[in-house]
């Protein structure tokens, strides 16, 4: 069973007020040189292309077409909405996971979810998390910051302890990326500003001592997590020479790594073999981001394609580790 734990739903009400020419909590649709475009917070997103507003039995047939069995839906992380006011994050956290329920009514064998929750404040999240689990959702899908604040900081740390107790698997997904001002051509906020915010993430996990708080959290770092183990011995490094670097972890960094999980979109497969020894491929999850033209194109005929993996580890990749983590 091939599963796609990065695959993302435009929400229907979003494409609904802009049918009427209204915005969706401030999310709008514009028109530019001849193409459209999602005017959020943080992101002017497109050209929109047909796939993103595909009904979901064409979604269906598209997924038949590529050999994809089960797609784990997601908004696209500039619906996270952060930016909102508490309230109103709410509403549109809750919104964006109705829609979201409607795929998996459509068809349960085919569609799971991960809800939208609203980080920006902490009561409120932990709140739509437990509803969404209790609806059935496997998880969450989390931004790899909340308005500029990293997951070092404790006052985040409640959400996770809840996500720990929920057995919630938690994907994390970049948006508005650090650095943003200085890649404002050539598309380098997504091709470098999307790893660099993955990378930032987790080091800002591992070196902050979430993982040692708690020790039994399902996280998923989309785009293989960045430059995160590329970027590990320097890391380790630092830990052995600076005194601030050890202030709340005592082993190295690097150990950290096989303590979190991965989807497979690495684009090259020197670089996927390289995340696989680092990690082991128990860690590595099948993800194509879905619908954008950053994503892969047939997910499952990538994996099947590299020839360094026996097929145990295919089939674990395909999906043998999703349906375990996800109890799918």
């Amino acid at each position: 069973m091939n599963i796609d734990i990065h695959s993302h739903v435009i929400p229907t009400q979003f494409w609904n007020a802009s049918d009427k020419g209204q915005s969706w909590f401030g999310a709008k649709l514009v028109e530019k040189d001849g193409n459209s475009y999602v005017d959020t917070m943080n992101r002017f997103a497109g050209p929109i292309e047909p796939n993103w507003r595909l009904s979901k039995d064409d979604r269906l047939n598209l997924m038949d077409s590529i050999n994809v069995d089960m797609q784990v839906v997601s908004t696209p992380p500039y619906f996270f909405n952060y930016h909102l006011d508490p309230d109103e994050g709410a509403q549109s956290a809750r919104s964006v996971n109705e829609d979201l329920m409607d795929y998996v009514a459509h068809n349960p064998r085919r569609f799971q979810a991960l809800a939208n929750v609203p980080l920006q404040d902490v009561d409120k999240a932990v709140s739509e998390l437990r509803w969404a689990i209790g609806q059935g959702f496997k998880g969450a899908e989390i931004c790899t910051n909340v308005n500029g604040t990293n997951y070092d900081d404790q006052s985040l740390w409640p959400f996770f302890k809840v996500a720990e107790e929920l057995d919630a698997f938690l994907f994390f997904h970049p948006h508005a990326p650090a650095g943003a001002d200085r890649m404002k051509n050539f598309y380098l906020a997504n091709t470098i500003g999307n790893p660099l915010e993955n990378t930032v993430a987790i080091a800002s996990i591992v070196f902050g001592g979430l993982l040692d708080e708690c020790p039994e959290l399902k996280l998923c770092f989309a785009h293989g997590g960045g430059y995160a183990c590329f970027g590990m011995p320097r890391m380790d490094r630092g830990f052995r020479v600076r005194s601030e670097a050890r202030e709340n972890i005592t082993s190295l960094p690097s150990e950290y790594l096989s303590k979190i999980y991965y989807d497979c979109l690495t684009h090259g497969p020197e670089e996927l073999e390289y995340l696989l020894n680092r990690v082991g491929f128990d860690r590595v999850l099948l993800g194509s981001d879905f619908p954008f033209d950053m994503g892969l194109d047939a997910p499952p005929e990538w994996i099947s394609q590299m020839s360094f993996l026996d097929n145990a580890s295919k089939e674990a990749i395909l999906g043998g580790n999703a349906k375990r983590l996800l109890k799918i």
